[in-house]
């Protein structure tokens, strides 16, 4: 190890002189010996970014280069771990420390007094290279095997079975080389396959909507969007009724922000989210009237244009251009962004004349308030916004409107066929990646019956950590997740959110003084989220001729939801699925909440094959009329807002009607109901199937002469839910089908 002195501090990123490093070496910093890793060298000065706070640390503190890579320790003990960004075992250290971990302490990723039983499947004289399977070891619900390390070759000298810790040697090469439980590997290298394979089999996800729509292959990468808390909100001036009292929302925020028994879990330039320790009491519209709800945090941002907006009844409110109101039309109550609404249309307001703190507290009812004139005003100010859990809506307004609040939330593939699970919470909130926590260790693996954290890795990075771990918490994941397709496992990786990674390498580039790319990101933002993304894949690992696949799935949080910013764009390049979270069906309770219209997949041809030999030869042609017929309901319902449906012919009436269907049947699906929170591929291409049959039907009635009207008051077509809660369907479906023909027959 070779020793320098600290010459200069900016936030996470320091400068060193006197050590001689190469790229990504780690290095101890300060006198508490702070980690940090090399990402400049320009002569005599070494730039590093390190991975803990440096408040408090001086020039001419001691630099430590370790002269070794950023690596994470790889063996028996991963599974159910909860792990810092670069591997430290929270739980671990909690019991050393307490709840707030101190600068400069470390932990090993594995346990090191814990013996496994390693039985050995190799034998002396075997010839071994990287990657071959020497043994295993029982690790909860899978069969842990032990790999020789990458890079190294050999004949078996000595190997044995018995109980080892990670430490312990088990065996020997003919070199010298000793083997080990475990092994390290360096982060930021992707571990060598022996080929790569075509994503030809679909990740099962049991979600009929994926499964179906938009499937993501085994090996494959798919993105969600899905906004931060900004922009859905209302100015200061806005009055609200809580806890009985009509107070302006500012007033509101600036009471909760100096309260220091609330929390703060989000506080950067663009915006600040409180979570409030003691709930505030609410009015909200349920979906059928006004209710006492609760509000759960505060939330304060910025806007550069508002929205003003009056109705008949001489209400005003001013809002930001994506905040949404409820517009009714005679087909249904939908949420719109401000900056879609019209003059004349007619938007729902709570039935009242008296704006007074008493008939506040009587609010029951709504009514449809017509729209007379809008008005988008250019004005930059700051913008304030409540979270309401369920309802997602408050009452306020100069005259009391229903105004929307939407909350990103959490999406994990709890249901998918991959046999590990490796969650990247990067750069989340605090009380977000709690919910992940409390939340996992609860949920009930469908496969095994145990808890889902038994082939569950958690890696946590909270927003208020230092900026460069965030970096390297993402490589730290894709990491254990090769490692267990090394072994011949499908693993799933779940990074939540890219978007904060790439915030964090946004301010250590701006640190280094680099020439700024496009909003400010680095110039190789692009090549970053490419080389993380390419680490996924279907492989054969050198040990085995058993295939192993690792599925990245990136949580993308674009500030306001604009998709065309640079980390969203840049992720949908490389990037072969697009699941478009849309927070007006999650408000419909049209869960999942993916919307069929913006979302794609890019796998359909691949994976055709193996639907045609696994599930049914014509699935592809049923997935293609299932979104021909989805389309087609877009544009007509552009007609009936203006006409109604009942001006229709009767033909796109039937259109209509099918599509309904396919939402409510197909797309629909209940997570919480023990036998519809899962679907397997036969029942999705039986529902299919019934749907376009009852097409059929309805189109021959209309043609053999039965109106529009009778076709649609067919009772038996409404029953085709039912089977979606049913294990054995197949009579039922049978019986429905058999009352629809009877029912349709002239």
């Amino acid at each position: 190890m070779d020793k320098g002195v600290l010459y200069r501090i900016a936030g996470p990123v320091v400068v060193a002189k006197g050590i001689k490093p190469r790229m990504y070496d780690v290095c101890r910093v300060g006198n508490e010996k702070l980690m940090g890793e090399v990402i400049q060298i320009s002569g005599d000065k070494v730039i590093i970014q390190v991975y803990e706070d440096t408040s408090g640390i001086k020039p001419g503190e001691p630099v430590i280069n370790t002269g070794e890579p950023l690596k994470v320790e790889l063996g028996p003990g991963l599974l159910t771990s909860i792990y810092d960004g670069i591997q430290r075992p929270l739980p671990a250290l909690v019991k050393q420390m307490g709840d707030f971990i101190k600068r400069g302490v470390d932990a090993p990723g594995l346990d090191q007094t814990k013996k496994w039983d390693f039985k050995a499947t190799a034998k002396k004289g075997d010839a071994v290279s990287s990657g071959s399977i020497i043994g295993e070891v029982e690790e909860l619900e899978i069969k842990h095997k032990i790999l020789v390390p990458p890079n190294q070759k050999g004949k078996i000298s000595e190997i044995n079975s018995g109980k080892f810790t990670v430490n312990d040697v088990i065996g020997k090469l003919d070199n010298g080389v000793e083997v080990r439980l475990k092994h390290n590997w360096p982060v930021r290298v992707e571990r060598p396959v022996k080929a790569k394979l075509i994503p030809e089999m679909p990740l099962i996800t049991g979600q009929r909507t994926i499964d179906s729509l938009f499937p993501i292959a085994k090996g494959g990468v798919a993105a969600i969007p899905g906004p931060f808390g900004s922009g859905k909100c209302v100015t200061g001036d806005t009055p609200i009724l809580i806890n009985n009292q009509l107070i302006e929302i500012k007033n509101l925020y600036e009471q909760n922000i100096n309260n220091k028994n609330n929390e703060v879990v989000e506080s950067n330039e663009h915006e600040t989210l409180i979570k409030l320790r003691q709930s505030l009491s609410i009015k909200t519209f349920n979906g059928e009237k006004i209710v006492n709800g609760i509000a759960t945090h505060v939330y304060k941002g910025r806007t550069s244009y508002i929205v003003k907006i009056q109705t008949s009844c001489n209400r005003t409110i001013t809002l930001t251009p994506i905040h949404k109101l409820f517009r009714v039309s005679s087909y249904c109550i939908e949420e719109v962004e401000a900056m879609k609404l019209k003059v004349n249309d007619f938007i729902l307001s709570p039935t009242i004349k008296d704006y007074s703190l008493n008939n506040l507290n009587k609010l029951q009812g709504v009514f449809k308030d017509k729209i007379t004139n809008i008005k988008l005003i250019k004005k930059d100010c700051d913008v304030y916004d409540i979270t309401v859990p369920n309802t997602h809506n408050f009452i306020g307004g100069n005259f009391p409107m229903v105004l929307h609040n939407t909350v990103s939330q959490q999406q994990l593939a709890k249901w998918s066929d991959a046999d590990i699970i490796v969650y990247v919470g990067c750069g989340e909130r605090g009380n977000e990646m709690t919910e992940v926590l409390a939340e996992f260790p609860e949920l009930t693996d469908p496969k095994s019956g145990k808890p889902l954290m038994n082939r569950t890795v958690l890696i946590a990075n909270t927003s208020n950590m230092p900026v460069a771990a965030r970096e390297a918490s993402i490589y730290t994941g894709v990491t254990i997740a090769e490692y267990y397709r090394d072994m011949g496992y499908s693993v799933a990786l779940m990074a939540d959110s890219t978007s904060r990674w790439a915030e964090a390498m946004r301010e250590i580039s701006s640190r280094l003084e680099e020439m700024p790319g496009e909003e400010g990101y680095p110039a190789y933002l692009s090549t970053r989220l490419a080389q993380f993304y390419e680490r996924a894949g279907r492989v054969i690992p050198f040990g085995t001729e058993q295939e192993g696949s690792v599925s990245i799935i990136g949580a993308v949080s674009p500030p306001g939801g604009d998709f065309s910013e640079p980390v969203t764009q840049s992720t949908l390049r490389v990037t072969k699925v697009f699941w478009a979270l849309d927070a007006k069906l999650a408000q419909r309770r049209h869960f999942p909440s993916i919307n069929w219209l913006t979302s794609y997949s890019l796998y359909h041809d691949t994976l055709k094959g193996w639907y045609a030999k696994n599930v049914a030869s014509d699935w592809q042609q049923l997935v293609s009329e299932m979104m021909s017929i989805l389309q087609e309901e877009e544009k007509l319902l552009e007609i009936v807002q203006l006409v109604g449906s009942d001006a229709l012919p009767e033909r796109q009436q039937i259109t209509l009607a099918i599509a309904r269907l396919i939402r409510e049947v197909l797309l629909q699906q209940n997570a919480y109901h023990d036998v519809d929170t899962f679907c397997d591929m036969k029942k999705t291409h039986d529902i299919m199937t019934s749907i376009l049959k009852i097409s059929k039907l309805m189109n021959s009635s209309l043609d053999s002469g039965m109106r529009a009207e009778k076709i649609l008051a067919t009772k038996s077509k409404d029953r085709l839910s039912e089977i979606k809660f049913v294990r054995s369907y197949d009579n039922l479906l049978k019986e429905i089908m058999g009352n629809i023909e009877r029912e349709l027959k002239i």
